[in-house]
Formats: structure tokens, C-alpha cells, sequence
């Protein structure tokens, strides 16, 4: 795209409405988020959920992308007002906001449910881990940040568009869906007398709940049992983003040894 101008008002209506994004009720509106970083548009696009490309004139050509898809050059400022991040890498793109039905995320052996998780941040890495760990879906219950916020796009690094994520979820719909399907509703819980590490694998499927940083689990009475995380250190505890991984991939690794026994 040699020919192609450079976009240099922050006042553009095409800049301000992917600028726009930034603000929940915007991406709800219209169905649309932000990715930023090339490794996050490259799995947008992927996906097929790329509206628009905005970037700068030395990322021009670093990424294919299809005809259909908008695609807008910009000066650095221009970028810097869309992006979120302090230190933008160039590229950002308008993407269609892939949301799952509830019963669309919890089809597999290992569901995570993010219960009130607050910190983008966290949420972003867990829908990373859930990715990693070969969890079938992400499950976010209303009170939880926005998986599609800027922050908790950025921390996931593209797995937003890897697997089912289902939004604003109430918790007793979980509890209800996972009764009808024969599935484990299980809670992490430092003061769980049972391990991540010693899950019976023949009770069947799981869906892992994660309560809030701040406050740990909500509705425990919902649960069909809660597992801890042994600490072996000082520590008094981890990070939900820390204990989701070390737990998800405990379970998965529990649930896949048993089906092959």
C-alpha cells in the first residue's frame, strides 16, 4: 500500500470511533473491540473478525490482510490516541466481538469460570491459560471485567479468538447448565481440604470456578466442592492469574490421565 495517505488527525470520525472502544458500553453498543500488536491482529484476522487495520507506515506489509478488511494509515500520534497500551507497537484493529453462548463455552472436559474477577489484567491472562490448557471455553460472570477490554485483550495475546467466551453470565446459570450436563461446578479455595492435585479423574467433566481477587468466592453454596492449591512456601497466597494457571492445567492433566486409563 505505497500510495496510500497517512492519516494525521486525531479528529477523524474513523479515529475517533475505533478510539471510541476504549469505553465499555461503546464495544457493547456495537459489537466491535480493539486489538493491539501484531501477534493480537494476526490471530484477529485469522479468525476472520478484522473490520479495520489502523497502523502506522513502517508496519505497511508486515501482515497479510484480506480484501474486505478496511485498512487505514496513520501517523504515530494517531495510533498513540487509539491504543491503550503506554508504548503502542504500531498496528490496532477494529474486530467483531466473537461472544459465545453459555452453552457454546461449556462443552469440554475443563470449563474456567471467572466469578467477579475484576483486574482486566487477570482476566485477559486467564482466557490466555484456559487457551494453554486446553480448556473448551471461558465462562465470565456479570460483575467480572470486560475479556474484550483493551487491557484483558492485550494480556490474553490472541486467545480471545481461540476458544468460546460466554459474557455476563449469571453464576446460578452456570450451576443450572453444568447440573444438566453432569458436570463438577468445583471452586478454588485456599481453605479447600481437597488439592487440585488429587481430583478424581471418574467424576467427570469440571467446570473450575475463580472468585474474585478481593474477596475469594461468592456463592460457595452454589458449588459442588472446592480445591486448593497447596502452598509449600510463605507465601499466603497467589495471584488468581497464578493459581488459575497452576490449577487449570492440574485438572486438565487429572482429566486427560483418566481417559486414557
Amino acid at each position: 500500500m505505497p500510495d496510500t495517505p497517512v492519516l494525521t488527525s486525531t479528529r477523524n470520525p474513523r479515529v475517533r470511533a475505533a478510539a471510541s472502544l476504549s469505553r465499555r458500553r461503546e464495544r457493547v453498543a456495537r459489537g466491535q473491540h480493539l486489538a493491539e500488536g501484531p501477534r493480537a491482529v494476526a490471530e484477529a484476522l485469522a479468525a476472520g473478525q478484522v473490520v479495520e487495520v489502523l497502523l502506522t507506515p513502517d508496519r505497511r506489509g508486515e501482515l497479510e490482510i484480506p480484501a474486505g478488511v478496511e485498512v487505514t494509515v496513520v501517523a504515530d500520534h494517531v495510533l498513540a490516541a487509539v491504543a491503550d497500551a503506554a508504548s503502542p507497537q504500531g498496528i490496532v484493529a477494529v474486530v467483531a466481538t466473537p461472544l459465545a453462548a453459555l452453552g457454546d463455552a461449556m462443552t469440554g472436559d475443563l470449563v474456567l469460570v471467572l466469578d467477579r474477577v475484576a483486574d482486566p489484567g487477570n482476566v485477559g491472562t486467564i482466557v490466555r491459560t484456559a487457551d494453554a490448557a486446553g480448556a473448551s471455553g471461558v465462562v465470565v460472570t456479570v460483575g467480572s471485567a470486560d475479556p474484550f477490554g483493551p487491557k484483558a485483550a492485550r494480556a490474553a495475546v490472541g486467545s480471545t479468538y481461540h476458544l468460546p467466551i460466554a459474557t455476563d453470565v449469571r453464576l446460578e446459570d452456570v450451576r443450572a447448565l453444568a447440573a444438566a450436563t453432569g458436570r463438577r461446578l468445583l471452586g478454588l479455595d485456599a481453605g479447600a481440604p481437597n488439592s487440585v492435585f488429587d481430583l478424581d479423574p471418574a467424576g467427570g467433566p469440571v467446570a473450575l470456578v475463580l472468585g474474585s481477587e478481593a474477596h475469594g468466592l461468592a456463592e460457595a453454596e452454589v458449588l459442588d466442592g472446592t480445591l486448593a492449591i497447596p502452598i509449600a512456601g510463605k507465601a499466603e497466597s497467589l495471584n488468581v492469574g497464578a493459581a488459575a494457571a497452576v490449577a487449570a492445567f492440574a485438572v486438565a492433566r487429572t482429566l486427560r490421565d483418566g481417559a486414557t486409563r
